[in-house]
């Protein structure tokens, strides 16, 4: 059955939560307004978002004790480890992303929001060249005795990195290429006068280092599941109980008049007219009953 947990979940807290607050006796009083056969685990079989927002109200109320049991700074630095130790455990993470007990998404939907590898971005970089260089003169103290400003035609390097040869021009009006040796003894180029042009751009391949796991806007979908100051939280909400009496009060304050079904249809009924249930508060003319019929609500 199809699951609706984004823009689902406002309307659905809100129904599960005005039913929650009804009175034994309210419940008793409109009793009759259950259909004969209605059954509450059925019905929360065939909507297990209420089933979902339960659980997310549980974590959520647990959550506010733990907090309330230590300063804001130690709730912090606590909620900041907690969450790490969370995402690092990824195969509770993907039993989180896909159980329809809590985000419900696909396996496909998983594969393209799980990152295994490293991200591989491309970016232009600049491409310099010297243009203009100072080779000094130097005595045999290695001091300055004198300059000359060169024109460059190409540079060699050697194996230090450092310029060995410049091929150049000694002034401006000069034609041909000289080739000047630069032994970094008796001359040496002066790199704080060195001159550099852009001559164009190319592209440079970055590589980001990312560790395997859900991309940052997917762990939004897992997150509200962690249990603060717990180890293991798919171990405790697996083992968390339905609340059926509240799936049943949903049903009457809510699910009934919004077209929700609440059985599966029998082999004649799964040809009656389609209906699309509606998950937000707005007038619905559900004056029937309604049965699923693999996802797809029928009118009785």
């Amino acid at each position: 059955m199809k699951r609706l947990y984004q823009g689902l979940t406002a309307i659905a807290i809100a129904a599960l939560t005005a039913c929650s607050s009804m009175e034994i006796n309210d419940v008793e009083a409109v009793a009759e307004n259950y259909p004969s056969d209605f059954d509450a685990k059925v019905y929360l079989e065939l909507h297990p978002v209420l089933l979902t927002l339960q659980i997310l109200n549980y974590v959520s109320a647990e959550n506010d004790v733990y907090k309330s049991s230590m300063s804001a700074e130690a709730y912090a630095a606590k909620v900041t480890e907690d969450s790490l130790a969370f995402v690092r455990d990824t195969a509770s993470v993907h039993r989180f992303f896909v159980s329809p007990r809590y985000a419900a998404y696909s396996e496909e939907k998983w594969d393209s929001v799980w990152i295994e590898k490293q991200d591989t971005i491309v970016t232009p970089i600049d491409i310099n060249k010297v243009v203009r260089v100072t080779l000094d003169t130097l005595d045999s103290a290695g001091a300055t005795t004198g300059s000359q400003l060169i024109y460059v035609d190409s540079l060699v390097l050697d194996t230090t990195g450092l310029i060995c040869e410049i091929f150049g021009k000694l002034d401006t009006a000069a034609t041909e290429v000289s080739k000047i040796e630069v032994d970094n003894v008796t001359t040496k180029v002066n790199n704080k006068l060195t001159k550099t042009e852009k001559v164009g751009t190319r592209d440079s391949v970055y590589v980001k280092i990312t560790p395997p796991g859900l991309d940052s806007l997917s762990l939004v979908y897992i997150l509200p599941y962690n249990l603060y100051g717990v180890s293991k939280d798919i171990d405790v909400l697996n083992a968390f109980e339905s609340d059926l009496e509240a799936a049943a009060r949903q049903f009457l304050a809510f699910g009934r008049s919004h077209g929700w079904a609440y059985r599966r249809c029998s082999a004649e009924e799964k040809s009656h007219k389609a209906v699309d249930p509606v998950y937000n508060p707005v007038n619905y003319p559900a004056t029937k009953l309604y049965c699923d019929d693999d996802g797809v609500a029928r009118e009785i």
